[in-house]
């Protein structure tokens, strides 16, 4: 049985929001994740559906081999990211008050941008907060 197209765009729409983590777990910026997101599912558009028994194992291999080589890439090497991964209130140094202070610190949403921003993008390839993958 051949999927149609609409099938086939239902299908990436449906793991769309899962995929978009993904990249922006990698890449700690949305317009980047936006953009692979949009680079895979070119590539989801050009694979015969019947070739393919998982589409949601197919398509987060597909986002994180594109989110891996954008990572390697010369361009990403050289980029500096200054605060991609931070929130814009804590570069801005708005944070004088210490109850702001303290729930900035039980932020874990935080905590895990940090984290990730430490991490080699193998390691956030693997990084087991990609949601269920």
């Amino acid at each position: 049985m051949n999927a149609t197209p609409t099938d086939k765009t239902e299908t990436f729409m449906a793991l769309r929001p899962l995929l978009h983590s993904v990249a922006y777990q990698m890449l700690g910026s949305a317009a980047d994740a936006d953009d692979m997101v949009q680079e895979c599912f070119l590539r989801w558009e050009k694979t015969e559906a019947a070739e393919v028994r998982s589409p949601k194992a197919f398509l987060t291999t597909v986002i994180t081999r594109l989110c891996l080589k954008q990572l390697q890439s010369p361009r990403a090497r050289r980029e500096e990211y200054f605060g991609a991964a931070v929130p814009d209130f804590l570069l801005e140094g708005q944070v004088v008050n210490p109850d702001d202070h303290a729930r900035l610190a039980d932020s874990l949403s935080v905590a895990l941008l940090v984290l990730l921003r430490a991490l080699s993008p193998v390691e956030r390839a693997v990084f087991p907060a990609a949601g269920g993958v």
